[in-house]
């Protein structure tokens, strides 16, 4: 495992001056799955230290890396709003598939190679899907044959793209991005059914 991580080559500084400490860190993580580096704290420590020195020495002794800083950006990208990684530190990390986008994201920016932006029209194409599959739903469904009443709240999850277990931030967050699409794409039909669930199941939702 140390030949491993001694075969991490340095980034050069100018390549990562600019990416956020987080983002490094899930990169660092993914590169040592792939060698077969077991997803420890002080693995992932030593790891990010030897792949950007500037980011994660410890300040005042560049030649020792800060193990604060990682297990910080680790415990801030296990959080509800993000889950960019599974696990915690007395068990090891897990790599998702969150990981993996975010860790290929972070790979461009390292390499200079921006991502294209997707067209208007490509955008627009993707959020008519997204409420095709609102009208698709159980729930709009129980909604149009004139059965509110028997939308549950594991229909109202699975219409926002989540489950039961899903974080109230989430099932918000999705909630508002479809109200946007359909504002966007003047289907105030189903702006008028999102508005209803929203207060149907405000208590839920945690609205006040």
């Amino acid at each position: 495992m140390e030949k491993k991580l001694k075969a991490l080559e340095e980034f050069d500084s100018s390549c990562y001056e600019a990416i956020d400490l987080d983002r490094l860190v899930i990169y660092t993580a993914v590169e040592l799955e792939k060698v077969g580096v077991t997803l420890f704290l002080e693995n992932i420590v030593v790891a990010a230290f030897r792949l950007f020195p500037k980011k994660f020495s410890l300040p005042g002794y560049p030649e020792y890396p800060d193990s604060a800083r990682v297990e910080k950006s680790l415990w801030r990208s296990r959080g509800k709003r993000r889950r960019w990684i599974g696990g915690k530190t007395p068990h090891g990390y897990l790599i998702t598939d969150v990981t993996k986008l975010v860790a290929a994201q972070t790979a461009e920016e390292l390499s200079g190679v921006s991502a294209p932006k997707p067209t208007i029209a490509s955008r627009l194409r993707r959020r008519e899907a997204i409420l095709r599959e609102v009208t698709n739903s159980p729930a709009y469904q129980k909604y149009v044959d004139g059965r509110v009443e028997m939308i549950s709240r594991s229909d109202f999850c699975y219409l926002l793209q989540g489950t039961l277990d899903s974080s109230k931030d989430t099932l918000r967050d999705n909630l508002l991005s479809l109200k946007e699409f359909a504002r966007e794409l003047g289907r105030m039909d189903l702006l008028k059914f999102l508005d209803g669930l929203e207060d149907r199941f405000k208590d839920f939702l945690g609205n006040k």
